[in-house]
């Protein structure tokens, strides 16, 4: 462990250490005692565990570089997963932006489709309306041509009537044969 090369410094650090004391160069006082024997414990500390503590250091730096390389990856990490979910907002903007568009044409062509569509109920309501009118128009004019058929023969003979008593009256006739011509038709055509 001692080499000749170190037992010569050794040596000759002890006798300048003499020679400085002797010639009161190195005054003994606290302070100077007290770095006196700091150096010695410095010297005495690394020349028996300067490699334990070298070695503690090292492990130590280890350690922490470790950590520092577990801080670096997490923090790429927790960069990559923000940089996706960044992108997948991105992507939620640009879908959503599609959805508007696709919403907005949607309403407004279900707008147009609504009005038509309300248009066309209201023409077939009219238009049902109009069908009902008419077959109700066609029953009262059937309704009443039976009326007046029913009624035309007794209302013919009471105009009649009423016509041979004003010709009375007034002087002229109208011939018999003639009257029951008349009459004739229209029992004919009642039955008919």
């Amino acid at each position: 462990m001692f080499t000749n090369e170190k037992l010569r410094l050794y040596i000759f650090g002890f006798l300048a250490f003499c020679v400085l004391s002797s010639k009161n160069i190195i005054i003994y006082n606290e302070e100077t005692l007290v770095t006196l024997s700091f150096f010695c414990f410095i010297f005495f500390i690394s020349h028996y565990f300067g490699t334990t503590i070298k070695n503690a250091l090292n492990e130590r730096s280890e350690i922490i570089q470790q950590e520092l390389q577990n801080f670096l990856y997490i923090k790429e990490n927790s960069f990559k997963e923000l940089l996706t979910e960044h992108q997948k907002v991105s992507g939620l903007v640009k879908a959503l932006k599609t959805l508007s568009h696709f919403t907005t044409t949607e309403l407004s062509t279900l707008n147009s489709n609504s009005q038509k569509a309300l248009v066309n109920v209201f023409i077939d309501q009219i238009y049902l309306k109009l069908k009902t009118l008419s077959f109700s128009k066609l029953m009262l004019q059937q309704k009443l041509q039976y009326l007046i058929s029913e009624n035309i023969l007794s209302n013919v003979l009471l105009s009649y009537q009423q016509t041979k008593n004003d010709k009375i009256k007034s002087g002229t006739l109208v011939s018999q044969n003639t009257i029951q011509n008349a009459i004739q038709l229209l029992i004919n055509s009642k039955n008919k």
